[in-house]
């Protein structure tokens, strides 16, 4: 239903761009005059596909009004880049500068009206959750919970009708929630509409619940592993539960062919050349302020050596934020919120995340992409491989400015944050790709403009 009204609203926006466009002329210019119809329909069709893309069709507007607002506002710019780039190919769908501008203001206020009426009196979105059962009591069990269901009240999109025993697991869960039922799983399945089954063992799934689990499926339920239900619901990799066979098998994003990873080459090349040219008057006034508070006296940069790919030592160039003397006995330490060795224009740049733009000309030396896991000191991951399964996988793709961690979760300072960030590396390693990136860099805008991540993690799992 919601994607019909949007496609109707998106393409109507274009007809009444261009007679807002030309309200008042008698003959409006010849390329608003013919074929508009499928010009209409091609802008429908893209910004309903970028509403998509951001998963505006499988949220239920969880995080209210504003937050369904911001995130159509960046589908939106998803969707101004793309129809930028394919104009370039299919010139005649072009609409016009002005007209292109109207039908795109149109469009985003019809689709956020409508989207407001449809979530709040139309549809009851409860009846819209996806109804779920875990099979399974133990330790893994208790992850679903700890990861989704936990996140906070209305933000999730499923509602987790119990958790079904099995033989021989070790109750980690609620045993309130427990479903203690005569009838077996498929009939209890079908009696309570559960929409999908998520198999969440200790041990490997045994045949002897091969039977039940296949007549589920037969019946149209969905039958998920748990790190395909955790990565779709929290775009994470439960590396708690993962075995080096399931990431050997998955990882498809640890490979990119040639001319992939050379368009993202030129991408990051492009954007670093232009944002540098746009904030070079904040950098310079960020050195000016580093250089007033120092009393002309200390350096305005600093040079730190940090793990890349491969583990190569590469340095990375950052805005001195901290006093001259933060390390001067040389041993290195996490940074900490509130930390003492800030300085009060150092705590601004840090929390702007002005301190990080110099990484551009990195950047630029091919030594980082602007997206990726970042790069952490050589002492930190020394330590971090010991302690952390799978801490080396984040080292397989160059370490980048701004990371999926660093718009999900916030900024780590101990071995404890570092392990839930590799959750969240190393779903972008196995996802990586040019719309993965440009979600991302979308998305820390809206982390600098808010100041999200700067401080501390946005949540504890």
């Amino acid at each position: 239903m919601l994607i019909g009204m949007e496609l109707a609203l998106a393409s109507l926006a274009v007809y009444v761009g261009v007679a807002v466009r030309f309200y008042g002329m008698d003959h409006p210019d010849e390329i608003h005059t013919q074929l508009l119809l499928p010009k209409a329909l091609f802008f429908a069709f893209v910004i309903v596909t970028s509403l998509a893309a951001m998963g505006r069709y499988q949220r239920l507007m969880n995080e209210g009004f504003s937050g369904e607002l911001l995130q159509v506002g960046i589908s939106f710019v998803v969707g101004l880049v793309a129809m930028s780039m394919l104009f370039y190919v299919f010139p005649g769908l072009f609409i016009g500068r002005g007209a292109f501008g109207y039908a795109l203001v149109f469009s985003f206020w019809m689709i956020v009206a409508v989207r407001y009426v449809f979530f709040r009196f139309v549809i009851d979105t409860d009846l819209l959750k996806r109804r779920v059962i875990v099979f399974g009591m133990g330790e893994p069990a208790r992850l679903v919970t700890r990861a989704v269901i936990d996140q906070g009240v209305g933000q999730s999109d499923c509602q987790l009708l119990g958790y079904w025993p099995v033989s021989g697991e070790t109750m980690r869960v609620d045993d309130a929630r427990i479903i203690w039922d005569i009838r077996d799983l498929p009939e209890y399945a079908q009696d309570h509409d559960v929409d999908e089954v998520v198999i969440a063992l200790e041990e490997p799934l045994s045949t002897l619940y091969l039977d039940e689990i296949q007549a589920c499926k037969y019946r149209g339920i969905r039958i998920m592993d748990i790190q395909e239900f955790c990565e779709r619901e929290r775009h994470i990799i439960l590396t708690e539960v993962m075995d080096p066979g399931w990431w050997l098998f998955h990882s498809v994003g640890l490979y990119r062919e040639p001319w992939s990873e050379a368009v993202k080459k030129l991408f990051d090349t492009s954007i670093s050349l232009l944002l540098l040219l746009i904030l070079s008057p904040v950098m310079l006034l960020a050195a000016l302020a580093i250089w007033i508070e120092g009393g002309g006296r200390g350096p305005i940069f600093y040079t730190q050596s940090r793990v890349g790919i491969d583990g190569r030592i590469i340095p990375v160039l950052k805005f001195r934020s901290m006093r001259t003397d933060a390390e001067q006995d040389g041993v290195a330490r996490w940074a900490a919120q509130d930390d003492a060795r800030v300085t009060r224009v150092g705590r601004f740049i840090r929390k702007s995340r002005i301190d990080e733009l110099p990484q551009f000309f990195n950047v630029l030396r091919g030594e980082m992409s602007l997206v990726g896991p970042r790069p952490e000191r050589p002492e930190f991951v020394t330590e971090l491989k010991i302690k952390i399964p799978f801490y080396t996988e984040r080292l397989r793709v160059k370490p980048g400015i701004t990371g999926w961690a660093q718009i999900r979760y916030g900024y780590g300072a101990s071995e404890e944050d570092a392990a839930e960030k590799l959750k969240y590396d190393l779903y972008y390693v196995k996802n990586r790709g040019l719309f993965l990136d440009l979600l991302v860099l979308i998305h820390t805008v809206e982390v600098v403009l808010f100041g999200q991540g700067a401080t501390g993690p946005k949540s504890r799992n």
